[in-house]
C-alpha cells in the first residue's frame, strides 16, 4: 500500500469507528505519518514529498468521509506536523511544506482557502507543541508556507490568505508584513 492509501484509510476507519472524525484522528494520521516519515533524511526531496503526499491525501479523504472542515484540516495537520517534528525530517521546513500543500490542496478542491491557511497554521503550532518543539519557529514557518501556498494559486488567494492569518492567528500578522512587504 502507499503513503497516501494508508493515510485514506486511517482517516475514513477513524470516521467510521468513531461516528465522526474527532480527536482520534490526531492519534490515527500521527501514526501514520510517524511510520511514513521513518528513516526519511532531513533534508533530501523525500523530506518534501512524503508530507505533501501525506496532506493531499488526507484532505481527499476528509472529503469522502464528510469532513472537509477547519477543525478536521487541523487535527490532520497536527497529526502530520507532530509526527514530522519527531521525524529527522528538518521541523520548520516540513512545517512550511505542509501548509503550503494545504493550501494548495484546499484550493483545488474549491474549498475556503483563508479557512485552510489558519487550520494549517494552528494545527502545525498544535502538533508542535505537543511533542515539545518550538512554536514561534513553527508559526513563522507555516505562515511563509501558508502564504507560499496561496501565491501558486493566484494574487487573490495571497490576499484572502494574508488576511485571514493576520486577523486570527497570533503572531501571523508581523510575519505576513515581512514577507509581503505590507
Amino acid at each position: 500500500m502507499s503513503i497516501g492509501e494508508d493515510i485514506k484509510n486511517a482517516i475514513v476507519g477513524t470516521a467510521e469507528g468513531a461516528g465522526e472524525v474527532g480527536a482520534a484522528l490526531v492519534e490515527s494520521v500521527g501514526s501514520v505519518a510517524t511510520a511514513a516519515l521513518h528513516g526519511v533524511g532531513a533534508v533530501t526531496q523525500e523530506a518534501i514529498n512524503v508530507p505533501t503526499e501525506l496532506v493531499k491525501s488526507s484532505i481527499q479523504a476528509l472529503g469522502e468521509v464528510g469532513s472537509t472542515g477547519a477543525e478536521s484540516i487541523q487535527r490532520v495537520v497536527s497529526g502530520i506536523v507532530g509526527a514530522v517534528a519527531k521525524s529527522t525530517v528538518d521541523t520548520e521546513k516540513g512545517v512550511g511544506v505542509v501548509a503550503k500543500t494545504t493550501v494548495e490542496t484546499v484550493a483545488e478542491t474549491g474549498g475556503n482557502i483563508g479557512q485552510a491557511a489558519v487550520s494549517a497554521v494552528r494545527g502545525s503550532i498544535e502538533g508542535v507543541a505537543r511533542v515539545g518543539g518550538d512554536t514561534g519557529k513553527v508559526t513563522e514557518a507555516a505562515v511563509v508556507g501558508a502564504l507560499d501556498g496561496a501565491k501558486n494559486v493566484s494574487t487573490e488567494a495571497v490576499d484572502t490568505v494574508a488576511t485571514a492569518l493576520s486577523d486570527t492567528v497570533d503572531g501571523a500578522k508581523e510575519v505576513v508584513g515581512r514577507v509581503l512587504g505590507r
